[in-house]
């Protein structure tokens, strides 16, 4: 078991190197985040701060959801009607921004990534915990992913219980200001461990077959 895992860990550092790069519009919400915020707390003035950083985050927030809609689209519809997958997908999108622009809370934006993972990962624990593989076969459709399927879902229960202890971590020690620079990073940062954690697991199992 234990070295199960050394071996999974050392293809892991492996294939970083392999990691194919960020597609670029992945990185716009980052630009208008890192543009938008220090533009917003010149024009707001000395003590708006804190609407600064909600004004900023919500419009990142809304760049990027408009960036993935097509391919939230794209995995609804296989599963719903096409007024059904509109509704959905809106509501998906719209919520966050409207319950966070509401509240006009900084720590509400911050806590919202931590929300998102607790919410995903809990639908890979109960998957993990009934011997399912939905969520993963949702992420990776591909036929080639589905030997992988399994070892998928446990490693997805790790990943999202890693982000959400690193952002509460970012959360307690650093300023808002700075964790604003991290989350406008974390696509290139989870891209990077993501894509690492498919390739480490499709070659241990592919060892295992051998």
């Amino acid at each position: 078991m234990l070295r199960q895992a050394f071996v999974s860990l050392r293809l892991f550092f492996g294939h970083l190197q392999d990691i194919p790069p960020l597609p670029r519009n992945a990185l716009l919400p980052a630009a208008a985040l890192l543009i938008a915020y220090p533009a917003l707390s010149i024009l707001l003035g000395p003590g708006e701060g804190g609407q600064a950083f909600v004004t900023a985050f919500l419009l990142a927030l809304a760049l990027r959801g408009a960036l993935r809609f097509e391919t939230l689209l794209r995995q609804l519809l296989g599963q719903f009607s096409h007024h059904e997958t509109a509704a959905m997908a809106l509501l998906v999108t719209l919520t966050p921004l409207v319950l966070l622009a509401s509240v006009g809370d900084p720590l509400w934006c911050q806590r919202s990534l931590s929300a998102y993972y607790i919410v995903v990962g809990s639908m890979f624990v109960s998957d993990m915990l009934a011997g399912r593989s939905d969520m993963a076969g949702r992420f990776w459709p591909l036929d080639q992913m589905e030997a992988h399927l399994p070892a998928m879902t446990r490693a997805m229960v790790l990943y999202n219980l890693g982000f959400l202890i690193l952002n509460e971590t970012m959360i307690r020690a650093v300023d808002p200001s700075h964790w604003l620079v991290y989350w406008a990073l974390l696509p290139a940062l989870a891209h990077l461990v993501l894509n690492a954690v498919i390739m480490a697991i499709a070659q241990v199992d592919d060892d295992a077959c051998a």
